[in-house]
């Protein structure tokens, strides 16, 4: 299987040319992620890529099915069918929920990176340079999933990244905004270990790369200021949700997943001296 895969893959110019908009791979990932909420423990999110030579999507399959059920009125009526159920059963592990909240598509063609995410209840989406120069490839070589992956470094938006590809897959991609390297990206760790992505699996695909659900409802801002409006949410949840929402906060009562009233004075993230985004240069 692995032979046939990168045969193909060493063959992506006929693909592409029968297929254009179509990925050639499907790349299944395990993100780690630092839980804001105590600083400490570790949150885990499943993402796939799929991914050609010229495009790509990262995406939570969980987060875009219930938004595909949110971009249509017959959708929403599904999902509220569904909630109605779990809710009248008992059982509420049936409540859909999302696992991840952004996504990332390239266009190797025009160099461009979008990433799409939420601060508060406001959507956003930033537009980067796919363009990673000043990778270094060390010494190091590793079996990763089969295939031999060398190691590569690089400072990206504030961080320390070292990861693991192969050049037996030679599609210049890998997760979350990584990329640029003679071979597929199987593995990136940043400089403390909080952040990290992981192959679990690599199929063989011929699935659309399609847009992303509800893409018009996000507004377009600087990378930076998203991060700055994105660390206002974390230092005053209450506050930035109250003004996006035109809302005082005056009698407005919240409560957690359990019913319990949440105390507004109460800090519910930690600082950024504590734990900070992915990216820190801002």
């Amino acid at each position: 299987m692995k032979t046939v895969l990168t045969f193909l893959l060493m063959c992506f110019v006929a693909v592409v040319a029968i297929a254009q908009g179509h990925a050639d791979i499907e790349v299944s990932y395990i993100a780690n992620t630092p839980n804001f909420r105590d600083g400490k423990s570790e949150l885990t999110n499943r993402y796939i890529l799929l991914a050609n030579s010229k495009e790509s999507k990262f995406y939570s399959p969980k987060t875009e099915y219930l938004d595909s059920l949110n971009s249509t009125p017959e959708g929403k009526g599904r999902l509220n069918e569904i909630m109605l159920g779990a809710y009248q059963s008992g059982n509420f592990d049936r409540i859909p929920s999302k696992d991840g909240s952004y996504y990332v598509t390239k266009n190797l063609i025009n160099n461009t990176i979008k990433y799409y995410d939420n601060a508060g209840t406001e959507k956003y989406y930033t537009e980067d340079s796919a363009e990673m120069d000043g990778w270094v490839i060390g010494d190091s070589i590793k079996t990763v999933l089969g295939y031999e992956c060398h190691s590569a470094s690089i400072d990206y938006h504030g961080r320390r990244w070292t990861v693991w590809f192969t050049p037996e897959i030679p599609i210049a991609n890998g997760p979350w905004k990584l990329g640029g390297l003679p071979g597929l990206i199987l593995e990136a760790s940043a400089d403390d270990g909080v952040y990290k992505f992981s192959a679990y699996g690599i199929v063989q695909s011929q699935k659309l790369i399609t847009e992303v659900y509800l893409a018009s409802d996000y507004e377009k801002i600087s990378r930076q200021n998203f991060l700055k409006v994105k660390r206002s949410f974390i230092e005053n949840p209450f506050g930035t949700i109250d003004a996006q929402l035109g809302d005082n906060g005056d009698g407005q009562v919240w409560e957690d997943e359990n019913g319990n009233r949440i105390d507004r004075s109460k800090r519910l993230f930690v600082s950024r001296e504590n734990v900070d985004f992915i990216e820190t240069d801002y």
